[in-house]
């Protein structure tokens, strides 16, 4: 009977609750500050992308609108004085070798007379001649006398938004505009033809 009863043991008792620790607030806290941390990490990537992008856009743009007031340019590019600018001939209509100001009209870009009065050869040329003085201007010889005036006046043209630009006279009457980036890479490469090389005897 002994036996039986000491075999008997009293019931356990359930441990008291122990209360919370240390260590789970500050695994907690921990926690929090890795998930807060993750999230200013992607929060400040897709600022910068934004940030990027927009200076990308802003800077196409800013090439867009350049290259529009290049070709404007291009298009007012005219020999008909016996010499080449890209600014409208001044004395215009009858008796004048430059018959309008209006360079959608094809006799802006070439001399429809040549004038009596003039008796001193056209600068880079040797005749006082307009017709011919052109066609001294437009000879393949000539080519970067004949761009010169052009290249002037896009070079003084302000240069786009977040972008360099850099102008070359190259063969056949071509002028080459290549845009840059801040760190020099191309980004852009546009070749202009101005409209009075069609008009070159």
């Amino acid at each position: 009977m002994m036996n039986a009863i000491l075999r008997k043991r009293p019931p356990r008792q359930p441990l008291a609750d122990r209360g919370m620790g240390l260590l789970e607030p500050l695994l907690l806290s921990l926690m929090l500050l890795m998930a807060v941390s993750a999230m200013a990490n992607v929060f400040n990537s897709i600022s910068r992308s934004m940030m990027t992008t927009q200076k990308q856009v802003i800077r196409q743009a800013s090439i867009d609108d350049n290259l529009r007031q290049i070709k404007a340019l291009a298009r007012r590019f005219t020999c008909c004085a016996g010499t080449c600018s890209t600014t409208a001939p001044v004395n215009v209509g009858v008796g004048q070798p430059c018959a309008t100001t209006n360079p959608m009209d094809d006799r802006y870009y070439f001399p429809q007379l040549d004038l009596a009065s003039t008796t001193t050869p056209f600068p880079n040329t040797s005749t006082s001649s307009e017709p011919l003085a052109v066609g001294q201007l437009c000879a393949t010889a000539n080519n970067t006398v004949f761009m010169d005036p052009l290249k002037t006046a896009v070079d003084s043209l302000p240069a786009p938004t977040n972008a360099t630009r850099l102008t070359s006279i190259q063969d056949s009457k071509i002028l080459r505009v290549t845009y840059m980036n801040d760190n020099g890479s191309t980004i852009r490469v546009e070749t202009i033809i101005p409209k009075m090389a069609d008009f070159c005897p």
